[in-house]
This record gives C-alpha cells, structure tokens and sequence, in this order.
C-alpha cells in the first residue's frame, strides 16, 4: 500500500461543524448587514463576493446590496432585506453561524448599540460577576 494511500482516511476527519463566532465580535455589530459581512469575512472557505454571489444564486450586485444594506438603509438608496431562509444556506457554506448568533443577541438586547448608559460602577460589579463564574467554571 502506498503512502498516499494509507493517508486518505484521515480526509475524513474535516470538522464540518457550524462554529460560532467570536461573541464580542458579533456583540458590535448593530445591524443585520454587518452580521453578514462578519459571517462571510470568518468563513472556513474564503470567496469572492462572484463565488458567494453564485452560491447564492443571485447577482453580484444583489449581494453587494445586501452586504451594504446598513450603508444604504441612511442613505435613502434601494434596500434589499435578507431571505431568512437563506441564513441557514449562507451559514452552512460560511462554517459559522455569526448570523444566527446577532440575532440571538439582539433578541436578548446583549449588542454593544443596545446597551444603555451604564455607570463604571456598574460596569466594574458585571464584569467582577463574569469573572466569578468563569472561576468557577460556569459559562459566561
């Protein structure tokens, strides 16, 4: 048997696993449009905005329209929305789940732009509770 041979199992092994994304990274975006970007900016794969555009299935213009919908929705220019069924598609090519995730963050108001103002004091007496629990070993 070959060497090439005896290595092809070990192809096998590719994690193909949804990986979440940095929380901190996804907690500063404050809109959807910015979540995609991340997603794809992170992708296991790295691909042009035509590769990812014909994945799709839509136009390379379309997509530049959704990656800039945040940048278009304050200019008054045309705005597209993202098909949420296609977040599972992007998601599943991309290898992370950095959509999924802002919006799970939004709905529990955990993005940076949500927060109101809060007092050092404040903020001290949270990240000294964080640091307990991970102490601890719980999640934070």
């Amino acid at each position: 048997m070959s060497e090439q041979q005896r290595t092809m199992p070990l192809l096998g092994a590719v994690d193909t696993e949804l990986q979440d994304v940095d929380p901190v990274a996804v907690a500063g975006c404050s809109h959807w449009a910015q979540a995609l970007r991340l997603c794809l900016r992170q992708a296991r794969v790295k691909r042009s905005q035509r590769n990812w555009a014909d994945l799709l299935g839509m136009s390379v213009g379309t997509l530049n329209t959704l990656l800039n919908s945040d940048h278009h929705a304050k200019t008054g220019s045309r705005v597209r929305h993202l098909d949420m069924d296609m977040i599972a598609d992007i998601e599943d090519l991309a290898g992370n789940n950095a959509i999924s995730q802002y919006l799970v963050m939004r709905k529990a108001r955990q993005l940076y732009c949500q927060r109101k103002e809060v007092s050092p004091e404040q903020e001290l007496a949270e990240l000294k509770a964080k640091v307990a629990m991970l102490e601890r070993g719980g999640a934070a």
